[in-house]
């Protein structure tokens, strides 16, 4: 019997009640283990080899009140005992979830790429990846607050992190239009220093018949320093073969205002799955990082167990 103590949230005074306690719930524990071999080619001298090996444990809880509503929980951990995700929600029924997580919740962090993949995205593993300053709609890594909830088949979602020094805060909407067709958009003030900020605009589309996954992605970062804006445009498609073979391919093209050329990723990958058993194969490419002239090529062969 898991007993929560009084519960004390101001803004939904009258819908809690001084005191609520939880009923006798569940708790779960999964978990991933996974070994690989990447093989990295940074430069025409720079080429490196590597075996690898990973694992993640996920603990999830969860419990009713009193009121009708559930307090959930999960907590995520990966390699030597590092913690990767934590949060704690509370369900409200037609009033939505409001929740405070080190991971994307609400807001634009959750539509941040939408495209289909091959099992990764086309610029993992090579180089700096995967924030607002790479075209990304990510906010910056912290605790933060989010709310979630449908209103007539729309899911509006907000996030607020006040870390010191990087707050945003962000607003997402993603809807259905026709079976298999949706659509959605985020808006974001990213603060990434204590003297400058980003603004950032992010739209998607996205279809799906059968088997085959297309979408497409747009996202604008405006920053505060003239001659520096950033453009992302994404686009792939994934494709199920059968029930344990897909395949994947992906295009994410950068444009930075104060550099040339334009930076551009491709990914193609392969997925076997039978049982808990994933054998993937990924080959990412990324030429002129950071609008850097270059070429950079990754290739991963993964073995996944889950349990």
């Amino acid at each position: 019997m898991t007993n929560f103590k009084k519960i004390g949230l101001t803004a939904l005074a009258g819908t809690l009640a001084a005191t609520a306690y939880a009923q006798a719930g569940a708790l779960s524990v999964s978990g991933t283990a996974r070994m690989e071999y990447q093989s990295t080619q940074a430069s025409a001298t720079a080429k490196s080899d590597a075996f690898a090996q990973n694992t993640t444990i996920s603990f999830t809880g969860s419990g009713e009140l009193d009121n009708g509503m559930t307090v959930s929980y999960l907590q995520a951990q990966a390699g030597s005992n590092v913690l990767t995700s934590q949060g704690v929600t509370l369900d409200m029924g037609d009033m939505g979830s409001v929740a405070i997580t080190n991971y994307n919740f609400g807001g634009i962090g959750i539509i941040q790429d939408k495209v289909p993949n091959g099992g990764e995205q086309p610029w993992d593993d090579l180089g700096t990846h995967g924030a607002p300053e790479q075209g990304i709609a990510a906010p910056h890594a912290g605790n933060r607050l989010g709310y979630k909830n449908t209103f007539g088949g729309a899911t509006v979602s907000a996030s607020m992190d006040y870390q010191q020094n990087s707050p945003t805060t962000s607003l997402a909407v993603s809807m259905p239009l026709m079976e298999g067709l949706e659509i959605g958009a985020g808006i974001a003030t990213d603060q990434d220093s204590a003297t400058t900020e980003q603004d950032i605009e992010t739209m998607y589309v996205k279809y799906s018949m059968g088997g085959i996954s297309v979408g497409y992605q747009v996202t604008d970062v405006e920053r505060t320093a003239a001659n520096s804006d950033i453009e992302r445009t994404a686009y792939g498609i994934s494709f199920a073969v059968n029930d344990n073979l897909s395949v994947g391919y992906g295009i994410s093209d950068t444009e930075f205002e104060e550099f040339t050329p334009d930076e551009e990723n491709t990914g193609i990958g392969i997925a076997y799955t039978s049982g808990g058993m994933k054998l993937g194969i990924i080959n990412n490419t990324k030429d002129n990082a950071g609008g850097t002239a270059g070429e950079q090529e990754m290739t991963e062969f993964q073995l996944t167990f889950a349990f």
